[in-house]
C-alpha cells in the first residue's frame, strides 16, 4: 500500500502546518489555562475537590468516546470539517464556562469543550500522516506536539498571571472569542487532505472491523497501555500539584511553576520525534517514560523548594509531549504499512483509549487528595509510570 503522503505532493504543507499548530497553539492554552486557577474556581463556586476531579475528568472522557466514529467520518467526508466545527463546539463550551455559576454548569461546559476537542485534535494528527512520509512522519507529530506543549505554556501563565490579576473568568471569556477567530480561520484557509473513502465499498463497519482487529496487534495494543498509564499519571499530577504548592506560592507564581514542565512536553515532543525518524521509536520511548516516572516518585519522598518542584516537574514532562508523539507515531507506522483508509479511524480510537486514562487521572487524584495527600498522590502515579516503563521495554520497533 503505497503512503498517503504520496497523493498530497500538490499541498502547500506548511500552510496546513502552519494553521494546524497555531489551532493546537490556542486550544491547549485555552484548555490548561484552569489549571493554575483550579483553587480559585473551587473556592468561589463551593465545588469540592473530588467534584473538581470529575469536572476535569469529563473534558477528557468527552474528548475521549467520540473519537472512533469521528476517525470513521473523516476517513468518508474528510478531515476539513471536523477542524472547523470542532473549534466552533469548543468555543462554546469556554463561554457557558466563563459565565457558570455552579459546579454543575462547569460539568457541562467543559464536557461540551472536549466534544469539540474530539473532532479538532485526532483529525489534526491524521492531517500530519496525510501529508508527512513515514521517514519525516516523526518530525511531523513533534512540530504539532510541541505546539501542544507551547500552549500549555501559555496556559499556565494566562492562567496564573491575568487569571490571577483579573479573575478566571476573564481569561475564558477572551479565550472564546479567540476561538471564534480561529474556527474562521481554518474554514477560509485550511486545505482538504483525505483522499476520502465514501465511494469505496470500504464501509463503515468494515472501518470498525478492520481497526478492532488491528488492536489485537501485541504492539500497538502495549503502546496503547503505555500512553494511557502515563496519561493517568501525569494529568493526575498536573490536577495534584496547584493543591501540593498552595499555600507555598501565589496564584500568579503557580502558572511559572508549570513552564518548565510544559517546555520539556513541548520541545522534548519535537526532539523525540525528530529523534525517532533516525535511531527508531522504542529507545526514546522507554527514555522518557522512565525519568517521568522518576520524577512523580522523587515529588512523593522529597521536600523541595517551589524552584525545586518547577525543575523536577519539567521531568514529569516527558511522560506527555514526546510519549504522545512516540506512542502516535508507532500506530503511523503500523497503519500505514497495511491500509492507509482505516488511519483516522485508528488513530481516533488510539486517542480514545490515551484519552480515556487521562480523563482517569484527575479522577483518581482527587479521591486520594481526599482520602490521604498530595504525596501519596505522586507515588500511586509514579509507580503507575514506572509500570508503562516495563511495558514499553518490550515493544516491538516499527521503523524500517
Amino acid at each position: 500500500m503505497p503512503d498517503i503522503a504520496t497523493d498530497c505532493a500538490g499541498i502547500n504543507r506548511t500552510s496546513i502546518m502552519s494553521i494546524l499548530t497555531f489551532g493546537l497553539f490556542i486550544v491547549f492554552m485555552a484548555v490548561l489555562s484552569l489549571i493554575p486557577m483550579l483553587p480559585e474556581v473551587s473556592g468561589e463556586l463551593g465545588v469540592s475537590k473530588p467534584l473538581m476531579g470529575i469536572i476535569m475528568g469529563s473534558f477528557m472522557v468527552f474528548m475521549a468516546i467520540p473519537q472512533v466514529p469521528i476517525g470513521v467520518l473523516s476517513d468518508r467526508y474528510g478531515r476539513r470539517p471536523f477542524v472547523t466545527a470542532g473549534i466552533l463546539v469548543f468555543s462554546f463550551g469556554l463561554l457557558i464556562f466563563g459565565t457558570a455559576e455552579s459546579g454543575m454548569q462547569l460539568l457541562v461546559a467543559r464536557s461540551i469543550s472536549g466534544l469539540g476537542v474530539a473532532m479538532f485534535l485526532p483529525t489534526a494528527y491524521t492531517i500530519v500522516n496525510d501529508i508527512y512520509p513515514i521517514r519525516e512522519r516523526g518530525k511531523g507529530f513533534g512540530i504539532i506536539s510541541m505546539a501542544v506543549g507551547l500552549g500549555t505554556v501559555g496556559g499556565y501563565i494566562l492562567g496564573g498571571v491575568v487569571g490571577g490579576l483579573f479573575g478566571w473568568r476573564i481569561v475564558f471569556l477572551s479565550m472564546a472569542g479567540v476561538s471564534l477567530l480561529l474556527a474562521v480561520t481554518t474554514f477560509l484557509w485550511l486545505t482538504e487532505t483525505s483522499s476520502r473513502t465514501k465511494h469505496s465499498d470500504f464501509g463503515v463497519r468494515k472501518i470498525l472491523v478492520a481497526t478492532l482487529l488491528m488492536f489485537r496487534d501485541r504492539t500497538l495494543l502495549m503502546a496503547g497501555l503505555v500512553s494511557m498509564l502515563c496519561g493517568i499519571s501525569v494529568i493526575g499530577a498536573s490536577y495534584v500539584l496547584p493543591f501540593f504548592a498552595t499555600g507555598t506560592v501565589t496564584p500568579v507564581q503557580m502558572g511559572f511553576i508549570f513552564i518548565p514542565y510544559a517546555i520539556t512536553s513541548s520541545f522534548g515532543a519535537y526532539l523525540t520525534g525528530f529523534l525517532s525518524d533516525r535511531v527508531g521509536r522504542k529507545l526514546p520511548l522507554v527514555a522518557m517514560v522512565l525519568l517521568g516516572g522518576g520524577a512523580l516518585l522523587l515529588l512523593s519522598h522529597v521536600t523541595l523548594t517551589p524552584l525545586a518542584i518547577a525543575i523536577n516537574f519539567g521531568f514529569v514532562g516527558l511522560c506527555l509531549g514526546p510519549v504522545v508523539t512516540l506512542s502516535t507515531a508507532i500506530l503511523a507506522d503500523h497503519v500505514m504499512k497495511n491500509d492507509v483508509r482505516t488511519l483516522g479511524t485508528a488513530i481516533g480510537a488510539f486517542n480514545m483509549i490515551r484519552w480515556l486514562g487521562a480523563a482517569t487521572g484527575p479522577l483518581v487524584a482527587g479521591l486520594i487528595l481526599e482520602l490521604a495527600d498530595a504525596r501519596t498522590c505522586f507515588f500511586v502515579l509514579g509507580i503507575l509510570t514506572l509500570c508503562a516503563t516495563i511495558i514499553s521495554l518490550f515493544l516491538k520497533e516499527t521503523l524500517e
